[in-house]
């Protein structure tokens, strides 16, 4: 049975999930807030996770973001009483699975985390099939080595210029400290800004070799985590390294 990981700072909204969940039999945790559900992911494997979305210190939008970075196989669902349309669209955008309002239904929380579960089960069988074919294709010969690089040695995101000869990057005119793993994967994504790239290209462009997709998910997830770092993203950044669920990443152009 999945096991999940419920997120609440009002108490009795957290014990009402877990209660709801464990009689459907789930195997249920509980954390008070965003924090303390990012310290309970890194002890326990979970399936889904499913997160209030307005909380102090790190709200649910945040903690969407650092759980589809870091664990990238893990449903989420968000549920708010404070829901606008923009909301919605940027939860799902950003990863969510589903989302739903308070107060919510019995019947709903079970449905929406039914349906997040059989479509993190799909993509995980589609990952497997994906990873055996990449193996098999390795032990052929026949995996393609990375494209060329471009000519054009300067590439320009609006305030964002990289130097793909000297491996300089600047932001805003300050040099950026990057590891040649960290500009690479930079220089790719900001030659197709707004186009989400998967998996398999970005290893393939960024470590110059080749990567069953899964492995290659979860590979790229740990540089673009240190890139995010060293370009000091925020919510609110223009130059956002987006998560594309099931896909890769995409580099967010200036407004």
């Amino acid at each position: 049975m999945a096991k999940i990981l419920v997120v609440d700072d009002e108490v009795t909204i957290r014990n009402f999930i877990v209660r709801v969940l464990e009689r459907a039999g789930y195997d249920v945790d509980a954390a008070p807030n965003g924090q303390s559900a990012l310290n309970q992911l890194t002890v326990d494997a979970y399936d889904l996770l499913l997160t209030d979305i307005k909380m102090d210190h790190m709200d649910g939008v945040q903690l969407l973001r650092e759980t589809r970075t870091r664990y990238p196989d893990l449903a989420v669902i968000l549920f708010t009483g404070h829901a606008t349309v923009n909301s919605a669209v940027e939860a799902l955008r950003k990863g969510a699975h589903d989302y739903l309002l308070k107060p919510v239904k019995n019947e709903d929380i079970l449905k929406a985390v039914k349906d997040a579960l059989s479509e993190r089960n799909r993509e995980q069988r589609r990952d497997r099939l994906e990873a055996i074919a990449g193996q098999f294709a390795q032990a052929m010969g026949d995996v393609p080595l990375p494209a060329e690089v471009e000519t054009d040695t300067v590439v320009h995101v609006g305030e964002l210029q990289l130097d793909t000869a000297a491996y300089i990057a600047k932001l805003r005119d300050e040099k950026l400290e990057l590891t040649p793993t960290e500009f690479r994967l930079l220089a790719e994504l900001a030659r197709s800004p707004g186009a989400a790239l998967d998996y398999v290209r970005l290893v393939q462009q960024a470590c110059g070799y080749s990567a069953p997709r899964q492995e290659a998910r979860e590979i790229i997830g740990t540089h673009v985590l240190n890139l995010r770092g060293k370009l000091g993203i925020s919510a609110d950044d223009i130059y956002y390294v987006e998560s594309v669920r099931g896909v890769g990443y995409r580099l967010i152009p200036p407004q």
